[in-house]
């Protein structure tokens, strides 16, 4: 008996001596929570999303879902009732860790952005998800908004100081913020790093800056010195070259160098990776900023994702570095189509050709792209279309076909261009 009480013992105290074991090594390897943290309340003063260290950060990359007060496409078919349904169902197909809106989340006009604005917002609000943008064109029009205009005025648009400060104040997952840079506002850096603090990545977020010409095409001198001294500060902090990603929401000449240069075959610096550039054209700009040679010396960043041309959806590699466009990510804005006239204010001119010539060839690939980061710091990208994985897709989304066939009934055929 006396054996079996002292077997008993020994077998007691080792399972309370390993459960208390486990539970200190537990905690030493993980000593942050999953979850978040703002730039203004962490110590190094960037915002921070957490992970679990098992596994890997879904990081969703969304562009131009741009509500419009006027709703002038419905005509084609949008709505911003659709855009709305649209992130929804998109967000509870994708469950991601955070989510990064490569600008122009409204096109207000004249009207104020804020009330438009908030009903993105809202919806990642809702679903608890960690998310920022940056501003696109459309945003914060630089003849639009007024220094006066708050969030309850009806006309003007609030100016992007104004915005930010308002989103920080009623956002409790918002986490833009901006960085020091002398142009634009909410330049701003977010860290993913697991919960034992590791950085796995820093995702380096960029205005559509507006100058005397209107919006800029590139990416400033001061905001590449801004990206240069984040990216070289992160370096001394970890000890290493960090990995980072670059979200803005014009697209770099380089890219569209790079896909000319793809798709013809010319270049040895330029590999096709998936779909198509349809609109745009701003390779002309290219020796206007330093910012594509920078990223290249620094030697971190790897992929630069943009929006704000709604029909291209192409990825390519130029020089080592991925250039992407988001898929677009509403049903707010003409997506694929074309007018031969602009809006009238209140009508569509009664001769306005409509072209549906590039979505019936190239069909509706509206979606987002999936930065999959993973415990060793390496990442990978995939577009998500929301008709791959939004189950009733087809039962709600634009028939295009019904579209064009009732603007050939009311106006003429004519006035219908079709691709098929």
């Amino acid at each position: 008996m006396k054996r079996r009480s002292l077997f008993c013992f020994v077998v007691c105290f080792l399972a309370v001596t390993l459960l208390f074991g486990c539970q200190k090594s537990e905690d030493e390897r993980d000593p942050y929570a999953e979850g978040f943290i703002k730039a203004s309340e962490s110590a190094d003063g960037y915002a921070t999303v957490y992970v679990p260290t098992g596994r890997d950060a879904k990081v969703l990359l969304l562009a131009d879902p741009q509500l419009d007060p006027t709703q002038k496409y419905g005509i084609v078919g949008s709505s911003n009732e659709l855009t709305i349904v649209f992130l929804n169902k998109y967000l509870d197909a994708v469950r991601p860790d955070l989510v990064i809106v490569a600008g122009d989340l409204v096109m207000t006009v004249i009207f104020n952005n804020w009330k438009y604005f908030c009903q993105i917002a809202d919806i990642f609000e809702s679903k608890e998800i960690p998310w920022t943008f940056v501003f696109g064109n459309h945003d914060c029009e630089k003849e639009y908004v007024s220094e006066e205009a708050d969030t309850s005025a009806a006309l003007a648009q609030m100016t992007k100081p104004n915005l930010i400060k308002a989103t920080q104040e009623k956002y409790e997952y918002c986490l833009i913020y901006s960085g020091e840079c002398e142009d634009g506002y909410g330049n701003h850096i977010v860290n993913v790093r697991n919960t034992k603090g590791k950085l796995l990545n820093s995702f380096c977020n960029l205005d559509c800056v507006y100058d005397d010409e209107g919006y800029s095409h590139v990416i400033t001198q001061a905001q590449t010195d801004f990206y240069a001294s984040s990216i070289e500060a992160l370096n001394r902090q970890e000890g290493t070259i960090v990995p980072s990603v670059v979200v803005t929401h014009v697209a770099l000449p380089q890219m569209f160098i790079g896909y000319q240069e793809a798709k013809a075959g010319t270049g040895d610096d330029s590999v096709y990776r998936y779909g198509e550039l349809i609109e745009g054209d701003y390779s002309s700009y290219a020796d206007q900023s330093p910012f594509f040679d920078t990223l290249l010396r620094l030697g971190s960043t790897k992929a630069v994702f943009f929006g704000h041309h709604h029909g291209n959806d192409a990825s390519i590699e130029y020089k080592g570095v991925d250039l992407t466009f988001i898929p677009h990510s509403g049903m707010s804005h003409e997506y694929r189509t074309d007018h031969s006239k602009e809006f009238g204010g209140i009508v569509w001119p009664n001769d306005t050709v409509f072209d549906f010539s590039a979505v019936d060839v190239y069909g509706d690939k509206r979606g987002g792209i999936m930065v999959t980061v993973k415990q060793d710091a390496t990442y990978t990208f995939d577009p998500l279309y929301a008709a791959d994985i939004i189950p009733d897709y087809s039962d709600w989304a634009i028939d295009y076909d019904a579209v064009a066939q009732k603007i050939a009934q009311e106006r003429g055929e004519q006035y219908v261009i079709r691709g098929k």
